[in-house]
């Protein structure tokens, strides 16, 4: 019996020790992470007119010019007659930052004046 239990006590320790394993997690301070999508969601009107455009700018600077980029807008009318829910997006390369912000106010404008009907 005593070699029973000394031998379950060793199984035991080893399956233990054996979920222990120490992972280093590699840090360089070197590396720049990209971001490639940006999602605003709102349940206000208020709130899409007071996006701040330079920041959104600033937040994809360091993506490479010909990455893949997408910007989405959702508004969300809980409280509204109908329950208006809306999203559109629009996406292209880094390099053209300034046309889909452009394109952005654009669709911010559209969903505002369908919202306003609801």
């Amino acid at each position: 019996m005593k070699k029973l239990t000394t031998l379950f006590l060793l199984f035991i320790s080893l399956l233990i020790n054996a979920q222990e394993s120490n992972t280093k997690a590699a840090y360089s301070k070197d590396e720049i992470s990209k971001i490639t999508s940006l999602a605003f969601t709102s349940t206000s009107v208020k709130d899409l007119e007071k996006i701040n455009w330079k920041d959104i700018e600033s937040i994809f600077e360091h993506n490479k010019p010909n990455e893949k980029i997408a910007l989405s807008f959702e508004l969300d009318l809980k409280d509204s007659k109908n329950k208006f829910k809306g999203k559109m997006e629009v996406s292209g390369e880094t390099k053209n930052i300034d046309s889909l912000i452009y394109k952005s106010k654009k669709i911010i404008k559209t969903l505002i004046k369908i919202s306003k009907k609801y």
